[in-house]
């Protein structure tokens, strides 16, 4: 996709694995307790919809910081054709007024921890919105990722946290998945792992 943000043009390369994990990720929570949007699905009516009655928030898409204009920073979704209010950008100063529920958002995505400081407001971004949102952890990037190793790890860690025992934290969850990935072969460097970050509660 192409879009347009201020001046500079913006391109967004497809997420080959995305679709994939998505697909495990709702096998692993089961499809009584989750609901998967693809392509076409992925709306940002639907989202704005349904993402209130779930506990557990996982965007594989794209996701863009503003540096000049903060809260029109967004994750990308698709477009509702023919619908004036929705353009397909989830934006930040939408998520702040959403009334969410979740314990916890992966932003499983390019670019979305980064923020920009401003005065006595801290680090601005997507997980400062979807905190103000209702949502206390939020898993993001802080670099552009590679989508196969993205993949891999967002698995393992959501593995960890359906499974985990009351003693395992989200934090700790995320620490060993990226550690598989330190252990492996193909992904070792930390390029590949260690840009995934957790903010807020990590317990």
């Amino acid at each position: 996709a192409t879009l347009r943000s201020g001046d500079p043009e913006m391109k967004f390369g497809p997420l080959p694995e995305a679709e994939q994990e998505v697909k495990t990720l709702g096998r692993l929570y089961g499809t009584a307790k989750s609901q998967i949007f693809i392509g076409p699905e992925a709306r940002e009516a639907v989202v704005k919809a349904q993402a209130p009655k779930y506990e557990v928030l996982h965007f594989a898409t794209h996701g863009l910081l503003d540096n000049r204009n903060p809260m029109f920073s967004f994750l990308t979704l698709a477009h509702s054709a023919g619908d004036p209010n929705e353009d397909g950008l989830l934006e930040a100063r939408e998520i702040i007024n959403m009334d969410l529920h979740a314990k916890l958002a992966v932003l499983s995505a390019c670019q979305t921890a980064r923020g920009w400081v401003g005065a006595g407001e801290g680090v601005i971004g997507m997980s400062w919105a979807l905190f103000v949102a209702g949502v206390p952890t939020t898993v993001a990037s802080q670099w552009k990722v590679d989508s196969a190793s993205t993949t891999s790890l967002m698995i393992d860690f959501h593995r960890r946290l359906t499974t985990r025992s009351g003693k395992e934290s989200k934090a700790e969850a995320l620490r060993q998945a990226e550690l598989g990935l330190l252990r492996s072969e193909r992904y070792r460097h930390p390029f590949y792992w260690a840009g995934f970050v957790m903010i807020g509660d990590g317990w």
